[in-house]
């Protein structure tokens, strides 16, 4: 009984993982679900079994996408501040587990980015940030004059554009998906502008 759990889960996973890399490769409409099968090494009724069709494998790949690159970051900034110290600290976690997050996730956000014109993840995103820097506005971390509906998609855009970017550089440079050092360098350059621009001096 056991070992058939394992292996149903050993075919999910892989089933999964094909996913991800034949819609990254070609689309969702440009990949049949007897290929994604194949290419897992599973049955052709494998999708219809574990996910109910291949828009039902799409959703579960973008369902994991949301927690694995949203949950946490969101969660460090569902409280708010209590000192302009704790805003600019909290933003700054935040913005780069965010960025780490895209980063593990690189394939399926691009995926995403191409397949959806609309996603609930960023949604999500952008209503808990914009609720965390309300709530710095009114403790008066936060410049009150700032309209943070406009503001609060510049994090994910930043973010997710060098994603996107680092995607279509040829090899040989540096990018924040090949070199950790330079993801790190990026990332340390890229905060320090957002929470200036955000948080103002100390």
């Amino acid at each position: 009984m056991v070992e058939a759990t394992i292996e149903d889960q050993s075919i999910r996973v892989r089933l999964i993982q094909s996913g991800k890399e034949l819609f990254a490769e070609r689309g969702y409409s440009g990949v049949s679900v007897r290929e994604i099968c194949a290419n897992a090494d599973a049955s052709s009724t494998m999708i219809h079994h574990y996910f109910g069709s291949k828009k039902g494998l799409y959703d579960t790949i973008v369902d994991e996408f949301t927690s694995a690159t949203f949950e946490v970051p969101l969660r460090l900034i569902a409280k708010p501040p209590k000192t302009h110290e704790e805003f600019k600290l909290r933003l700054e976690m935040f913005i780069s587990e965010t960025f780490r997050a895209l980063v593990s996730q690189a394939t399926v956000f691009r995926i995403i980015a191409r397949e959806q014109s609309s996603y609930e993840g960023t949604s999500q995103f952008h209503k808990g940030l914009c609720d965390y820097l309300k709530s710095a506005q009114r403790s008066q971390f936060l410049d009150p004059n700032l309209n943070v509906e406009l503001v609060t998609g510049l994090v994910l855009d930043r973010l997710g554009g060098q994603i996107m970017y680092a995607s279509t550089v040829a090899s040989g440079g540096p990018t924040v998906l090949t070199d950790e050092a330079y993801a790190e360098e990026w990332l340390t350059a890229n905060t320090t502008v957002l929470l200036h621009g955000l948080a103002g001096q100390s």
